[in-house]
This record gives structure tokens, C-alpha cells and sequence, in this order.
């Protein structure tokens, strides 16, 4: 993405505030107040940062790096059966996402940009049908190079977990990544954790209770033992309802033949037909307000 706006307008009071500061040290002490204005200006446009860039990004749409969209268009299956107006849509809320988050680094200096862009697609997928894709009840994202403890399991080391009370979200590079670009072949923890999200952003929603014997017709879907699943998450007692989501989006025509009635349930909740190509949302946002 481009240059945020808020530091284009920062441009100017810095340039001020400098000039005046340069007229301060060498001429005359008296152009000292003359600086003021310039540093009220920048606190101003610190404090309000998120809401103008924000704002910016609202009324002129990014667009993902160009490596990030060749992924897409390469490896990610939901991305590929979009409509190429949806197509831009999921880059812009993609591009949104990263910018909205804030994503931090453990065990390495910094996270790769298609890191970022993968995380945000699997929110971006899960909530495609919603208005508010967002989910600010979790805005920091913890990556992690592999497996790691955490003080919740201080014994196991884990591809992936959702600290409510911070509104935190870890990941460990090394699962997330296959389990999303390759998700008929590993469990996709992205989509996992989030689904987890979603349901603790949105309490007022009905979700059902799933039953531990679904492990029998989840394995028909998706060829996934349960030990398999836990291994790759490396946690047991695992959210079943979670793990019926990832496999709804990951194995749709599967699911929908296997567990028609529950795959009717995920739709209604999420607004999607994964198994539909071109367009997955059901009602567009204004026919659902009706």
C-alpha cells in the first residue's frame, strides 16, 4: 500500500517545526513560540491516526503487494472460484486487516508480508458474507516460527491458540501456512482460531451444540483422523464446533453431502455457500438488513 495519509499530513508540520527550530538554534530564541502550532498539529494527527487513515482506506480501496495477490491466485482455492469483482474485494479487506492489526514477532526480528497477507485471509474468508469483517475484539496477531508453550499450556508446544482476555491470537509460522494454502492436505489452524473469534465477537448468535461423535463423519470428509488434527494443533480437547467450521470452508461439497444439515446451519450463520463458485455470499448485506 501507498503512504498512509496521516503521514502525508504529518509532512508539513514537520517541515514547519523544523524550519522553526533551525530559526530557533542559529538566529533568534524568540521564534521558539512560532514552534508550537507545528508540534499541537502532529500531536493532533498522532492521536488521530487510526481514524484518518482509516477513513483514507475506506474512500479509496488498497490493494495487496503484487507477490501476496500471486499467492492467492496461485494456492488459495477460495480466492480462485471468486468473481473477479470479489476477487478485489477480498484483496481490499485483506490489505484493511493488515492495516488494522497490529502483528508481532516472537523468536524472530520480523514477519514476512505474506505471513500477514495468509493470516488475514483466512479471517477474510470466514467472514466474507459479513459486514463487519473485522473482529476488534482481537486486534494483536503473535507469529511464532514453530511450535511454542504459552502460559494456558506451559507443557505443550502448539501450532496455535486465542488469548480472550488480551484479545490475542498465536500462530507458529510453520503450521499456518500449509494449513491454509494446502488445506486438503493439512488442518488449517487460521480458520480454527477464528471461528473461535467469531463465535466470542458475536454471543448473540445461536451456534449448535456438536456432539463428540461428529469425529466419525469429519474423518469421512476430510480423511483426517481426530489424533491427526490434535497432533497437528498439538492440543487435545479440542473446539469441535471450530474444527466442523474448518472443514465446512476447507471440504464444502464434501461437507455439504455428509452433514447437509449442519452444513445448512454454517450458511445460514455465515451468509456463505463455500461450495459455490463465483460468489459464495447468500444475501448481499442490504437485502439481509430488509
Amino acid at each position: 500500500m501507498g503512504l498512509p495519509l496521516s503521514k502525508i499530513l504529518a509532512i508539513p508540520g514537520i517541515i514547519g517545526f523544523a524550519i522553526f527550530l533551525y530559526i530557533t538554534c542559529f538566529r533568534d530564541e524568540l521564534y521558539a513560540m512560532h514552534m508550537v502550532p507545528f508540534i499541537l498539529y502532529l500531536v493532533g494527527i498522532y492521536f488521530l491516526q487510526p481514524a484518518i487513515d482509516w477513513w483514507w482506506y475506506q474512500k479509496y480501496p488498497p490493494d495487496v503487494e503484487a507477490p501476496l495477490r500471486k499467492i492467492f491466485e496461485q494456492r488459495l482455492l477460495y480466492y480462485q472460484r471468486l468473481s473477479e469483482k470479489n476477487k478485489q474485494k477480498f484483496r481490499t479487506r485483506v490489505a484493511l486487516y493488515i492495516e488494522a492489526n497490529d502483528f508481532r514477532p516472537q523468536v524472530m526480528e520480523d514477519i514476512p508480508e505474506d505471513v500477514k497477507g495468509i493470516v488475514a485471509a483466512n479471517i477474510v474468508q470466514l467472514t466474507f458474507g459479513q459486514k463487519d469483517y473485522l473482529l476488534n475484539m482481537f486486534e494483536r496477531i503473535v507469529i511464532y516460527p514453530g511450535t511454542f508453550p504459552t502460559i494456558q499450556y506451559p507443557k505443550s508446544f502448539h501450532s496455535s491458540e486465542i488469548f480472550a482476555e488480551d484479545g490475542v491470537l498465536l500462530f507458529a509460522m510453520d503450521h499456518l501456512m500449509p494449513g491454509t494454502l494446502h488445506s486438503d492436505q493439512y488442518f488449517n489452524i487460521g480458520l480454527y482460531e477464528y471461528a473461535k473469534v467469531f463465535r466470542l465477537s458475536n454471543p448473540q448468535r445461536t451456534y449448535p451444540e456438536l456432539s463428540e461423535e461428529l469425529w466419525a463423519d469429519f474423518e469421512k470428509i476430510s480423511r483426517f483422523p481426530r489424533k491427526k488434527v490434535e497432533g497437528f494443533v498439538g492440543l487435545e480437547n479440542l473446539d469441535v464446533w471450530a474444527v466442523s467450521v474448518v472443514f465446512f470452508f476447507s471440504f464444502p461439497e464434501k461437507f455439504k453431502t455428509q452433514l447437509p444439515d449442519l452444513y445448512q446451519t454454517h450458511s445460514n450463520l455465515f451468509n456463505q455457500h463455500p461450495a459455490k463458485t463465483e460468489n459464495p455470499v447468500i444475501a448481499s448485506y442490504e437485502e439481509k438488513r430488509k
